[in-house]
């Protein structure tokens, strides 16, 4: 009995943390349209939920959570998350996750159907993520073995990518009214690991998108297109807490590659793009004073070269981050904070983009937090200290909001 209640709790706690990626997150990756933000880093490091609210999620056994915002006056920043669990049985689990992030950087929305089954050799399990168009539907193996209370956590998953378009026995080829079968198909290997021992937590994740290349028949011309994609995302943190201070380092490598030719070769083009960052905080707690200093550097580049010539946009980062947090048990918070980020762009060849150049944007904010029940809150609003080349009103620099309920 002592060994099911252990497997049912895991089945609980851990939901898919390998974060189940799909084709969707790479052919959407884009660094070129970032540079439509002349504030996109620091945008996306205030639009961060705090930090104190990710054991509360990682522990709920359902909840929602939210960060949302204006990247520029056209633009909304969307990121959601939503988790709901039912038991199947004594132990086995069905569970809903719903993932949308619209920005900048990538845009996709999935709606994954997991099912889980508990055992003393790990928890085995499988994912289906519907899509109206079927031959863009996914289907995953998944294994886990340890929770977020212990001190070794294992997630790997195994997805096959667009499930029905051609794969075997499965001969749905249609996407959309076009026909665009695989002559390779993809599929999605992903791995999470992570370590705890004390206070020191050290978290390691990557999914690999294998080449694939698909057939495009164009039936005005009788020419067959011919396309490819693959890509790579790796992230990893460690933190922990020494001489009465918090430290913290993370990384993250994210690349996608795609290309289309024709088959009389009138026509070839290729879109590379990578981007990479690495950071580091230093945080100190005094009662109920909390102050953080964070250094990011972030490089992004991305070459595309159509049929008539090339485009390189190359992009640099390096941003300091300074905050003070006022808060006491009851949940509420307040914060004040500045972000500095010194940006290098250069670029070449063909620019069908427009960018900002090489500029410094500099924004204060100030913040606060509070806590209802059981859904936190906490928005945060911009302060200019730059000189914009576009209208802005008084001092305003964009405002952010984050929601997080756990039920």
């Amino acid at each position: 009995m002592a060994l099911a209640g252990a497997l049912v709790a895991a089945g609980w706690l851990i939901h898919l943390g390998t974060a189940l990626a799909g084709t969707e997150e790479f052919s959407s990756f884009d660094v070129i349209t970032q540079e439509e933000d002349d504030e996109s880093l620091i945008d996306h490091l205030l639009a961060r939920p705090p930090r104190a609210w990710r054991d509360e999620w990682e522990r709920s056994r359902q909840g929602i959570r939210t960060s949302q915002g204006c990247l520029t006056s056209g633009q909304w920043f969307i990121d959601t998350q939503l988790k709901l669990g039912a038991p199947l049985g004594e132990r086995a689990r069905f569970g809903l996750e719903v993932r949308e992030e619209q920005s900048d950087i990538v845009s996709y929305q999935y709606f994954d159907f997991s099912f889980r089954f508990p055992t003393r050799w790990g928890t085995p399990g499988a994912m289906f993520r519907p899509f109206h168009d079927k031959s863009r539907q996914d289907f995953a193996l998944t294994w886990e073995t340890g929770a977020d209370t212990t001190a070794l956590q294992l997630q790997t998953a195994f997805t096959f990518e667009d499930t029905f378009n051609n794969l075997w026995a499965f001969r749905q080829t249609r996407v959309g009214n076009h026909a665009e079968p695989y002559a390779r198909h993809p599929f999605q290997p992903a791995l999470r690991f992570v370590s705890r021992a004390g206070p020191w937590r050290a978290d390691v994740s990557g999914r690999w998108l294998t080449p694939s290349r698909r057939r495009i028949p164009v039936e005005t011309t009788g020419v067959t297109e011919r396309a490819t994609l693959w890509g790579a995302l790796v992230r990893a943190s460690v933190e922990g807490e020494a001489l009465g201070t918090e430290w913290e380092v993370a990384g993250l490598n994210r690349q996608a590659s795609s290309t289309a030719w024709s088959s009389d070769g009138s026509s070839r083009s290729s879109d590379f793009r990578r981007q990479w960052s690495g950071e580091g905080a230093v945080r100190r707690r005094l009662r109920a004073l909390t102050t953080e200093i964070r250094w990011l550097y972030q490089q992004g580049d991305q070459r595309i070269e159509p049929t008539a010539g090339v485009s390189d946009l190359a992009q640099i980062d390096r941003v300091l981050q300074i905050e003070a947090t006022y808060g006491r048990s009851s949940g509420w918070a307040a914060r004040v904070g500045a972000l500095h980020d010194r940006i290098t762009v250069s670029q070449a060849g063909l620019a069908p983009f427009t960018t900002y150049g090489t500029r410094v944007e500099s924004r204060a904010y100030v913040g606060l937090t509070a806590r209802f029940g059981v859904v936190s809150v906490s928005a945060a609003e911009g302060l200019e200290l730059d000189h914009e080349p576009y209208d802005v009103w008084w001092v305003h620099d964009k405002a952010f909001l984050d929601l997080q309920a756990s039920f």
